[in-house]
């Protein structure tokens, strides 16, 4: 069955058409993970730890899920820059077949484990129940977010940016309008505590997995569903070839952030608190990171599809400059004004200087995080997912575990246990440098080294 080809060559790419579209979504969802803890927040500072610990657990088991998508967009971005539309389609639908499967698995498990689980954050009594309930029904309802991840992964992949904004931005509004409601309650709507954010982050998932959902099965979208066969063990074993490491890279990401989450626990309440806030706070210069990551992503395996590797080269090397003069003065900004925005969240006088403290720390981070997701980017697109997760694991080991274990023994205060963060990234930035210049990532997607 014939099909149409792609509209632009891989060359004709706008770093700023396919990051600003993907950075606007990304803050549109950080703006709520934000109003979110800002509705909650009336309920005392057990219940936003209560959220934030379940928010960090829901993240770490959904790297099946981001490592899935990983291989999405190197295949689809792949395909599309060689003009093979009809392999991005058979990607597309393995990939949510194969993430539908893993979710499907995790709504077994997780409701037996979601209370151990939160609890390594020292929650007790009713915080931790309504904590580890929060998180089964988060889990419940990512059969949709797993459909929404993959079909989002690969309209990007394909150069849309756009409509995965535009479809999220509605289920975000719903998501704040129900949030509050089921909350606090309204009319005949009783008050559900954190339990309602619960819902109503669920219930926003499940609206824009059926828009999507129902705009790809009427042809509405870039990607087009053919009648053709999908599943082939080649196909299969690629995925999962670039998907592993990726899942590596997320399984050491998510474990070094619960491990650093848990040694600030036990420094109190407020010192976890003004963490947990402090990086919901942070994700809004971090997003903007994220857009470069992906549309670098986008760029590469597009330039590697069309058969120009030196082309896909030095758009990473544009798309750095560019992102790396960005999120230093978005660090700035958030560096002068911390207390201000701090204040705005939680009046606990120690909680905010514990806050204050941490968003000067990753702000002074923010140009060595755009080497991290621009190169980082690059990288996974053209099918590298390896490297990042060898970097990851450097970073973690070398300057979360070991400095966190000195400055906890040495009884030093929480604030060196933030700082531990610098070494982290200036770590992860200088292995991103040096992997990338090699080169070997030319040849990654066809397996070779």
């Amino acid at each position: 069955m014939s099909s149409p080809l792609p509209s632009k060559s891989p060359a004709r790419l706008s770093l700023f058409k396919l990051a600003g579209p993907t950075i606007v979504g990304n803050l549109l969802l950080s703006v709520v993970h934000l109003a979110a803890i800002r509705i909650v927040a009336a309920l005392g500072s057990d219940a936003v730890a209560a959220v934030i610990a379940a928010d960090r657990i829901y993240m770490a088991v959904q790297l099946i899920v981001f490592s899935i998508t990983a291989g999405t967009t190197a295949m689809v971005a792949h395909a599309w820059g060689g003009n093979k539309p009809e392999e991005a389609d058979r990607v597309v639908k393995l990939s949510a077949v194969v993430t539908l499967i893993a979710s499907a698995l995790l709504c077994l498990v997780i409701p037996w484990l979601a209370r151990p689980l939160v609890g390594i954050f020292g929650l007790q009594g009713d915080m931790l129940d309504q904590s580890a309930l929060y998180l089964t029904v988060l889990v419940f309802f990512n059969i949709f977010f797993s459909f929404l991840a993959v079909i989002s992964a690969a309209l990007r992949a394909a150069g849309d940016a756009m409509t995965p904004v535009w479809v999220a931005a509605i289920g975000n509004v719903i998501n704040i309008a129900l949030a509050y409601a089921l909350v606090y309650g309204v009319g005949i709507i009783p008050a559900l505590g954190i339990l309602g954010a619960a819902i109503a982050a669920g219930l926003s998932y499940a609206l824009v997995a059926i828009i999507f959902y129902l705009m790809w099965r009427n042809q509405r979208l870039l990607l087009k569903p053919l009648r053709q066969r999908f599943w082939e063990s080649a196909r299969l074993r690629k995925l999962i070839r670039i998907a592993l490491p990726a899942g590596i890279e997320q399984f050491v990401f998510n474990v070094s952030i619960i491990a650093f989450m848990w040694v600030v626990s036990l420094y109190g309440t407020e010192a976890f608190t003004a963490y947990g806030i402090g990086v919901n706070v942070l994700s809004i210069s971090i997003v903007i990171g994220m857009g470069f990551a992906i549309a670098t992503a986008t760029m590469t395996g597009q330039n590697l599809g069309a058969g120009q590797p030196d082309e896909a080269e030095r758009a990473a090397w544009r798309n750095l400059k560019i992102s790396f003069a960005t999120m230093a003065l978005i660090g700035l900004v958030l560096g002068v004004n911390a207390r201000v925005i701090g204040s705005f969240f939680i009046n606990d006088a120690l909680v905010l200087d514990y806050l204050v403290a941490l968003t000067i720390m990753v702000a002074v981070v923010q140009p060595m995080m755009s080497i991290e997701f621009t190169l980082g980017g690059a990288l996974r697109g053209a099918g590298d997912t390896r490297s990042p997760a060898r970097i990851m694991a450097t970073g973690f080991l070398f300057g979360r575990v070991i400095l966190t274990a000195v400055f906890y023994w040495l009884e030093l205060s929480v604030h060196w246990i933030y700082a531990a963060l610098i070494a982290d990234y200036i770590i992860k930035s200088a292995m991103y440098m040096h992997v990338f210049r090699k080169g070997n990532w030319k040849t990654a997607f066809n397996g070779g080294p």
